[in-house]
């Protein structure tokens, strides 16, 4: 139903559960994909493989979005390679790396790098991805952020802090690009099945009863899949999400109705 043939998109942050669900559903609804990696590349190469294996063009690069230039670099390559740039659906920051941890607890370095990683790695993504955008005059700005920034989490007040700038920048930037058909707008997970919560079943029987109690405090008694993520992107990239901007969007079973 949702149809994005011959959209060329980014998919930076592509190695990771809802990163790599993200290139996967994208390439389904018949869109070329620009994945990139940092780290481990494994989940990537398996999207990369999907896409190409539906008829897709894809390519997959090594990127860290933290880093301006290198990212400026990417996008311009792959813009000119493809010719434009149709939707940025940055998958950068949906992972908790290191899990959580009690702000008392954390080291300033720590602090930085969460900055860095899930607020300014879209914001250097956005600066890069807005001039092919403009130029053309549409454009679809997604990221993926989380209910913490809306809410606050506990064990996660810096990475909170983070998604909170990440939906106060797309809402700003969503008035500022509107005029050029572009839109900007933050899909938030709630719980979600992926390698963060098998980690914290697996750490023993706390662990295990976290998750129960996030399964129990969700009104749908479940938790999400990566793949309900990806497909969210999909829509608000879709000429059928076209007038929705602005927003920051819960995917989250009603865990959080804000």
């Amino acid at each position: 139903m949702i149809d994005l043939t011959g959209r060329v998109v980014l998919v930076p942050g592509a190695n990771g559960g809802i990163g790599s669900q993200i290139a996967r559903v994208f390439a389904d609804c018949g869109a070329d994909v620009a994945l990139t990696y940092r780290a481990a590349r494994g989940e990537a190469e398996a999207a990369l493989a999907h896409a190409q294996g539906l008829g897709r063009r894809a390519r997959l690069d090594r990127l860290d979005a933290t880093d301006l230039a290198a990212v400026r670099a990417w996008v311009d390559d792959v813009a000119r390679g493809w010719g434009r740039i149709d939707v940025l659906a940055s998958g950068v920051g949906s992972r908790a790396e290191g899990g959580f941890k009690l702000f008392a607890e954390e080291t300033p370095e720590a602090w930085r790098a969460t900055i860095d990683t899930q607020l300014m790695a879209f914001v250097n993504l956005a600066h890069a991805a807005l001039r092919p955008m403009m130029a053309q005059k549409s454009g679809r700005l997604l990221a993926t952020g989380s209910d913490g920034g809306k809410v606050g989490q506990s064990g996660a007040a810096i990475a909170s802090a983070a998604h909170g700038g990440l939906i106060a920048f797309a809402k700003a930037l969503a008035r500022e690009v509107g005029r050029f058909g572009i839109t900007a707008n933050v899909v938030c997970p709630g719980p979600t099945e992926g390698p963060t919560l098998d980690a914290l079943r697996a750490s023993g029987t706390t662990g295990a009863k976290i998750v129960e109690e996030m399964i129990r405090r969700v009104p749908m008694k479940r938790l999400g899949t990566a793949r309900e993520l990806a497909a969210t992107m999909a829509f608000l990239a879709s000429d059928m999400g076209g007038y929705i901007t602005g927003q920051a969007v819960s995917v989250s079973g009603g865990l959080t109705m804000s």
